[in-house]
């Protein structure tokens, strides 16, 4: 059956302050979606905030094989897809003389926003507990501790707060046993609202767009401003506080709780971080520097939480996150209750290699590279040998462009081992400089 894929990141439902993102916020937003091309059959419609670029779109056919005549693209040019803009004539309308109530429904994230979409098209989905929200309260930062603690997950120290009371009183008792805490705001997503707070002017740190040092552990009028929380309650969502793990690896699984059937782990692997800011910047999959039994135990641990999702009556795609301190202690700090950073990632290995590639290949990936057109990238990518060759079995391709607007792409390499990846990936660097020179 065809399906209807929707772009609706980052949306009313998914984060606190829609009205704090900014220009940057919306381009990264759309760069993401995008990725939603390499899923799509013939037949399929995606709904974007803007169009895709041409090249790109060929790009992802040639390696497909999808008919790019024969799929749905539908773009109101707008900076995101917001709930009153989905129900305008131009998405709606359209939508309603192509789709039958036999569509598989594929949002992004299947929040409520979501739901009330799929409702007004006809279309039927098929958990109740996502329909109420449920998606939505497995992503808040807030109810994950909850719930991941009650069913006893190790969680890092620390405590969901609501006041500036919760939050003073937990800062100083962390920060007198720990030489760093992470500030999390409740619904926020790509490392946005995440503030380390310590008392070393020397620690990273990686995964927070920002870091607080304090000269004075007792120092507490940057904290609360940068939590916005009062004495009584928390007027720009609450936040979590916890215990940060300097030096750690930060590692994920994506699962996959079924309509039918057993949650299964369909990836892992290993998150890449840039360094100025210190934030997510690609995957290595599999994981390239985890110990064997560390990364036994947080697989065995992450299907454990897949299943306990599935029986709340979660379905769909899921990232469980976590980190491996520096003694391989394993601690959860998330899940993303909808299509993830890997879901294209598998599924772009799957078609290039085969349903078992981790037994014969790895894959890296990075974004927000700087790169020329792919009118001009591609066929250079082609004369240096850095295309995806299936005879040799292994080549880049570019998993996201938004060359014509940032001069942002990521690309994704896969090799038979991560020696040879990385030389792939430097060969591809070294070719980009030179379009920078």
């Amino acid at each position: 059956m065809p399906r209807l894929w929707l772009g609706n990141a980052c949306t009313e439902h998914m984060v606190d302050r829609m009205d704090l993102l900014t220009q940057d916020d919306f381009d990264g937003i759309l760069f993401a979606m995008k990725r939603l091309v390499w899923l799509m059959r013939d037949g399929d419609a995606l709904v974007l905030p803007r169009p895709v670029p041409g090249d790109f779109l060929y790009h992802v056919a040639q390696h497909t094989g999808i008919s790019p005549a024969r799929i749905h693209v539908i773009a109101p040019d707008a900076d995101l897809l917001a709930q009153g803009l989905l129900h305008f004539k131009e998405i709606l309308g359209r939508l309603r003389e192509l789709v039958t109530p036999d569509w598989e429904f594929c949002p992004y994230i299947h929040d409520r926003g979501a739901e009330v979409f799929a409702r007004e098209l006809g279309l039927v989905t098929g958990s109740r507990f996502v329909a109420e929200g449920g998606a939505e309260l497995l992503n808040s930062k807030v109810v994950f501790r909850a719930l991941a603690a009650g069913a006893g997950f190790a969680v890092p120290d620390g405590i969901p707060c609501r006041t500036s009371e919760d939050l003073l009183y937990t800062l100083h008792r962390l920060l007198a046993a720990h030489p760093a805490v992470i500030l999390k705001r409740d619904r926020a997503v790509g490392g946005h609202g995440n503030t380390v707070i310590t008392t070393d002017p020397g620690l990273e740190g990686t995964g927070a767009q920002r870091t607080i040092v304090l000269g004075d552990p007792a120092d507490d009028e940057q904290v609360l401003k940068e939590a916005g929380l009062t004495a009584t309650h928390a007027p720009q969502g609450e936040i979590v506080l916890e215990v940060f793990h300097p030096d750690c690896t930060s590692v994920y699984v994506e699962v996959d709780c079924p309509e039918h059937g057993e949650a299964v782990l369909l990836n892992g692997g290993q998150l890449r971080t840039d360094q100025h800011p210190p934030v997510l910047a690609g995957l290595a999959l599999p994981p390239r520097s985890v110990p064997g039994p560390a990364w036994e135990h947080f697989t065995s641990e992450a299907l454990r939480m897949a299943r306990f999702m599935h029986s709340l009556g979660y379905r769909g795609l899921a990232s469980i996150d976590a980190v491996i301190d520096q003694v391989d202690n394993v601690w959860f700090n998330e899940v993303n209750a909808r299509l993830g950073g890997s879901t294209h990632l598998h599924h772009i290995a799957k078609t290039l290699v085969g349903p078992d590639w981790t037994d014969s290949h790895v894959l890296i990936s990075r974004f927000n590279v700087r790169a020329p057109a792919l009118a001009h990238l591609l066929p250079a990518m082609r004369e240096h040998g850095l295309a995806w060759d299936p005879h040799r079995g292994h080549g880049i391709v570019i998993a996201s462009d938004d060359t014509a607007a940032t001069g942002n792409l990521e690309y994704v390499v896969l090799a038979h081992n991560h020696d040879e990846a990385s030389a792939l990936e430097d060969q591809l660097t070294g070719l980009l400089a030179q379009y920078d020179s």
